[in-house]
């Protein structure tokens, strides 16, 4: 324990130099998103709290998984009840998984067979995306009812005028064997983008081992992606692609070892006709993206249970900027979710076929009054087949001050409305009785440039609001059979705290510090799974050795405080704290190895009751550029 404490007080120590000295640093592009606004625009011009994850900081980290990643952002916890496949949740500021959007290149994979539809992350490596945007609070104005949490937006490789690519190959603890391969570049006229990711391991088992376990839940995982884009004309062209995901693994009973087995597959395709005229100032885009997903619980004694489900979506925008400082985004949305599944509980097999329809439009008004100033306000208007419509707004705004080192000040506000989703009402243990989900949240913020663009230093409060939020509750705790019901009020808000220095002098800062405090407002009692206080701090140093870059070495601190792993409170979970050492180096210009040791004093603990966490472990690989 002692160490743990030395390595936290040498980062520290560290990193007081770093954030003291940086303002010799050079500035930084200006970063553009798109998950934030539905177009592209310069982070300066957002209103509401974003993280940008590059390819870069991908690498750096040496990241396999997308939990991975987004478990190092503030504001985000994530949750995995047990290793690779398992079910992963990300709670956005205290938000439910089921109440962020997922997109990929733009389409919605919120999976309709999902319990909350939402997306689970157990099964989604990092390798085929170049970029990660992640929107905090409620961005349900533009995004519709899976928004109210926030957007999580990945983003795959992007064709130039000549070829590039690369590939890695990794291995490690318990036989873990990793390939992926990704390239992009023009053939004609087209624009081409092509992935593919294969990942294999032994594992360790979902649960504890600490609890006596015994048995490995293996897994394997293989992944394919593809992107074409061409213009017809000046100004017209045409997009399309597909992700596609297949996913098999070994998971155990809550509370003991079992030889059950799963499989996911997700399988998502849309396609584009854009045009931009006027000079740049008009943009309109008709789409279409389909998700359909299929998932199977082997559970042996207890019989199968298999999930199907399927999203067709037709959209339409339009953006239009009369005059330099009016930007209006107008947009209509047609969706049909589709799920059936055969469930088996106690030896009763049942069966749900149903589906649910949402027609939406959108409108956003964009006012640029003075320099530095942005303010957003928009209206949506969903109309859902179950539940009948609603009217929801939205408004943020954000003011950069003059010159690289001003503050930029943020400030949104967001109203959010969630169906229950089709496996909550109709499945066996579903409830026609629930009632659609309702939020309001808002957040200011202050984001201090330092370093002349190298270093950024931000702090967020957050206050959000819920009525009839979802939740499950076991009722059997022999066949872990339950039932949905909503709680009346629930509040998340807190604090988040991050600093960024990029490249000054070799050096590489990041720090997330988040405080939530999340509750059910009619009892009292904290949302299950939600600790207070997570902390993720990391420093890496690169040595320029040779002339292709050379030696790059680094460390990171994560804490995560102790939560509830129930809704009565009953079952305390304890908090953890994990070491973690990276390198690299460069061998020539195109051709990098790398190694790592997750977990370096291995720590046992749990983040999910029961479910194990792995241990000490280590991994090391090739890269390749081209």
């Amino acid at each position: 324990m002692k160490s743990r404490y030395f390595v936290g007080a040498a980062l520290g120590v560290v990193l007081a130099p770093v954030c003291a000295q940086a303002a010799e640093a050079g500035p930084l592009d200006e970063t553009i998103v798109v998950a934030a606004t539905r177009t592209e625009v310069p982070l300066s011009q957002v209103g509401q709290s974003v993280s940008v994850v590059t390819r870069e900081d991908i690498e750096r980290t040496q990241a396999t998984t997308a939990s991975e990643v987004l478990s190092r952002l503030p504001g985000l916890q994530v949750t995995n009840s047990g290793g690779f496949g398992q079910p992963s949740s990300v709670f956005i500021r205290g938000a439910d998984n089921a109440q962020s959007l997922v997109l990929i290149d733009g389409v919605r994979v919120n999976d309709p067979g999902d319990v909350g539809g939402g997306f689970d992350f157990g099964a989604l490596t990092i390798a085929q995306f170049d970029r990660v945007e992640v929107v905090r609070g409620s961005s349900g104005v533009l995004y519709g009812s899976r928004a109210i949490g926030g957007v999580i937006n990945l983003v795959t490789q992007r064709p130039e005028e000549e070829w590039h690519g690369r590939a890695s190959a990794e291995y490690g603890w318990r036989d873990r064997r990793q390939v992926s391969a990704s390239a992009a570049g023009l053939v004609g006229p087209v624009g081409l983008t092509v992935g593919g990711n294969w990942l294999k391991g032994d594992g360790y088992s979902a649960f504890n081992e600490d609890r006596g376990a015994t048995e490995k839940d293996g897994f394997e995982s293989k992944s394919l992606n593809a992107r074409a884009q061409v213009e017809l004309t000046e100004g017209l062209s045409i997009d399309g692609g597909t992700f596609w995901t297949r996913a098999n693994y070994d998971y155990d009973n809550t509370g003991a070892d079992a030889l059950n087995v799963g499989f996911k597959r997700d399988l998502t395709g849309y396609a584009n006709i854009r045009y931009a005229g006027l000079d740049d100032r008009l943009h309109a885009r008709v789409g279409y993206g389909v998700v359909d997903t299929r998932r199977i619980s082997d559970a042996r004694e207890n019989g199968t249970n298999e999930t199907n489900g399927k999203t067709e979506r037709f959209e339409g925008q339009l953006e239009f900027t009369p005059i330099t400082f009016v930007s209006v985004l107008v947009g209509a949305e047609t969706e049909k979710q589709n799920f059936n599944g055969a469930f088996t509980y106690s030896g009763v097999v049942s069966a749900s076929n149903d589906s649910m329809s949402i027609d939406s439009l959108f409108a956003n008004l964009t006012l640029r009054p003075v320099t530095g100033l942005t303010l957003n306000g928009g209206l949506r208007y969903d109309d859902n087949s179950q539940f009948g419509d609603r009217t929801t707004f939205a408004a943020n705004g954000v003011y950069a001050f003059a010159g690289d080192e001003g503050p930029v000040i943020r400030a949104s506000y967001g109203e959010g409305f969630k169906a229950p989703s089709l496996y909550q009402l109709f499945t066996n243990i579903g409830s026609q009785q629930l009632d659609p989900e309702t939020s309001k949240s808002w957040d200011v913020g202050i984001e201090q440039p330092f370093a002349e663009g190298h270093g950024v230093l931000s702090v967020n409060y957050f206050d959000r609001k819920a009525k009839n939020q979802i939740e499950y509750r076991t009722i059997d705790f022999y066949t872990w059979e339950g039932a949905y019901f909503n709680i009346s009020r629930a509040r998340a808000k807190g604090l988040e705290v991050a600093m960024q220095v990029h490249d000054w002098q070799g050096f590489d800062l990041n720090l997330a510090y988040t405080y939530l405090d999340a509750k059910n407002g009619t009892t009292g009692y904290r949302l299950a799974r939600r600790a207070k206080n997570n902390m993720t701090v990391s420093l890496d140093k690169r040595w320029d050795v040779n002339e292709f870059g050379g030696l790059r070495l680094g460390a990171e601190l994560r804490v995560g405080g102790g939560r509830w792993d129930d809704l009565d409170n009953a079952q305390w979970v304890e908090g953890n704290t994990v070491v973690n050492l990276r390198g690299s180096f460069a061998v020539t210009q195109n051709v990098e190895v790398f190694a790592r040791m997750e977990n370096l004093f291995d720590e046992h603990y749990e983040v999910v009751r029961t479910y194990g966490t792995p241990g000490r472990s280590a991994y090391a690989g090739v890269r390749v550029k081209m």
